[in-house]
């Protein structure tokens, strides 16, 4: 009997495979997840940390007109987990088990920032505010 071959997948396009899901379901960019791989009972178990952007902090508050994006931080990582158990088994092909989730690393994009009016003006006026921040 001639044997034809076999199909492996190594840890590392499992990991890379989860970490693209879990960037698409977060919508962050790849680099901001990272997952580490486990045996759960025969099935595959993940434990992925997630570096989310926090929004806005003087965007419009409730009752302006805009909807909330998604719903609150716990059912959107909800719905991320569902969609990296559903995609992540449809892509590697594997029965997935626990997939913990850890929101790490909130921050702020870095923008210049000013209190003191106008960022175009010029004069004797003109103040200079530094933001500083804990070491």
């Amino acid at each position: 009997m001639t044997r034809r071959g076999y199909n492996r997948i190594s840890p590392v396009a499992l990991r890379h495979t989860l970490e693209t899901v879990a960037a698409d379901a977060f919508g962050v960019p790849g680099k901001n997840v990272e997952a580490d791989l486990r045996d759960d009972g025969g099935t595959l178990g993940a434990a992925i940390s997630v570096m989310i952007p926090l929004p806005p902090l003087l965007q419009p508050g409730p009752g302006s007109g805009t909807p909330p994006a998604g719903g609150t931080l716990f059912e959107q990582t909800r719905a991320a987990r569902n969609t990296i158990l559903r995609r992540g088994a449809d892509l590697n092909g594997l029965l997935m088990g626990t997939v913990d989730i850890t929101l790490t690393g909130a921050r702020q994009p870095h923008r210049t920032s000013r209190v003191d009016g106008d960022p175009h003006q010029t004069g004797p006026h003109q103040e200079h505010h530094e933001e500083r921040r804990p070491a």
